[in-house]
């Protein structure tokens, strides 16, 4: 029963650090989701190509603007477009593990907003580190 309950503990932590890596990853693939659904009644592979193409537009023409961003509030922009699905996402990971593992009270809803405003923050600081 301990072992079980370590593994439980190990799990939980693993899915939280993919979240933080992944959480910069959040806009492309909503971006993707939303290409792969528009073109799903053409057939699987061809949402599967609109998907993979509409991400790596996305994350070219992020790069783009950023590369050439002169002002503050530009980039302040592009890393708020990130990091608000980052966000929406922490929000719901959060809340997804905080209502399996706490009783139903207002302490659910801090704890998932402290998730959110987290992953947003770190989103916005892996985006601002891995695109200079």
């Amino acid at each position: 029963m301990l072992i079980g309950f370590a593994l439980i503990i190990v799990a939980v932590f693993l899915c939280c650090a993919l979240l933080f890596r992944l959480s910069i990853y959040a806009l492309p693939l909503f971006v993707a989701f939303l290409a792969g659904s528009a073109t799903y009644r053409s057939g699987i592979v061809a949402a599967l190509a609109a998907a993979a193409i509409a991400a790596i537009i996305l994350l070219a023409v992020a790069q783009l603007a950023l590369a050439f961003a002169k002002s503050d509030l530009t980039r302040a922009a592009i890393g708020i477009a990130f990091a608000a699905p980052a966000a929406v996402a922490g929000y719901h990971a959060v809340h997804g593990i905080a209502a399996a593992t706490m009783p139903p009270s207002a302490w659910q809803l801090v704890v998932s907003l402290l998730g959110a405003a987290i992953i947003a923050a770190a989103s916005w600081t892996q985006w601002g580190r891995a695109h200079p």
